[in-house]
């Protein structure tokens, strides 16, 4: 049986599959404009939203997989406040940042699975970017979620960690579809009650007004220390450190006779520089959760303006000469 998604911001979207509520697997393909047209999401928090059972539709991701302890413990928690969606990858993809494997391969295999009552759980063979694209402009495309949470990971990601971070990609893109969304990272898996602390304590989170007042366009970026929960300092708001380690790239080995290839990796990085004491990574090393607020829209809006009352700076374009 071929199903066919209909939507005004999917063009050409198709389900191949017997049936959505019985099949394992299915296969999904995408339009490649699937990112335009992001706005109409923005009316997903209208005055209902004020409601003290807000969020009533929670979107959970990750980038390590959807069999990580960490997403089942923030699924299972918020299954009990609100209908809870599950759409991650089938694989650690951590690093990926906001990429979007659907752009060149069209297609994208999904199967369904169980995480427990109250959850609808899909697990994506693709990336945190594409399950939240498959999700948003796919499976809800009809009823949106109020929130996206993403993690929990397994390491921190501070200072500009941020541009690699899969769990803050994913909630990059939420954000720029126009749902609001929390990026959590750090866990002390060496600890057993860790997960379900942290999950608790983002549930409680969430329904802070810090949360609820999010609107399109905003998310944010929640970092745990990685000790045992009761050892944390507190909670702190924070801006982001600078770059906290001067990667290098350096050679390991040059191409074998006769070919061009040389193989380059990771260098021990050199020391960190001294870091800002209000800065997240210097709260984090204190032992403190930190925020950290985050846009989705990169715009410089004080270099626009001021291009905008000076368009004599930009070079003038000229009609290449033609050859005689």
């Amino acid at each position: 049986m071929t199903c066919t998604w209909r939507s005004s911001d999917i063009k050409g979207c198709c389900m191949t599959t017997r049936s959505l509520a019985h099949s394992s697997i299915l296969v999904l393909v995408l339009a490649a404009s699937v990112l335009s047209a992001g706005s109409r999401y923005v009316l997903a928090r209208t005055s209902d939203s004020h409601a003290k059972d807000w969020p009533r539709t929670v979107l959970v991701t990750n980038d390590d997989g959807i069999d990580h302890q960490g997403l089942i413990a923030f699924a299972r928690a918020f299954s009990r406040e609100a209908e809870t969606y599950v759409v991650a990858p089938l694989q650690d993809c951590s690093g990926s940042a906001d990429y979007v494997s659907v752009y060149s391969k069209h297609v994208l295999r999904v199967q369904e699975r169980d995480l427990g009552p109250g959850i609808t759980a899909y697990g994506v063979d693709g990336y945190p970017g594409d399950c939240i694209l498959l999700a948003l402009r796919g499976l809800m495309d009809d009823h949106p979620p109020d929130l996206v949470v993403s993690g929990i990971n397994g390491g921190p990601n501070l200072g500009f960690d941020w541009l690699a971070s899969g769990t803050i990609g994913a909630a990059r893109i939420a954000a720029a579809l126009g749902v609001p969304a929390i990026a959590v990272s750090g866990l002390d898996e060496s600890t057993p009650e860790a997960a379900a602390a942290a999950a608790d304590w983002i549930v409680r989170l969430v329904h802070s007004k810090l949360v609820h007042d999010l609107r399109a366009g905003q998310y944010l970026t929640v970092s745990l220390p990685r000790t045992p929960p009761s050892e944390f300092k507190g909670v702190r708001v924070a801006e982001r450190a600078g770059l906290l380690l001067d990667l290098r790239l350096g050679s390991v080995s040059e191409g074998a006779p006769g070919e061009s290839m040389a193989m380059w990796a990771l260098q021990r990085p050199r020391p960190i520089p001294p870091l800002q004491s209000t800065s997240d990574a210097a709260l984090y090393q204190e032992g403190y959760v930190v925020i950290v607020p985050m846009r989705a829209d990169e715009h410089d809006r004080e270099l626009l303006s001021r291009l905008l009352r000076q368009p004599e700076t930009l070079s003038e374009w000229l009609e290449p000469a033609r050859e005689e």
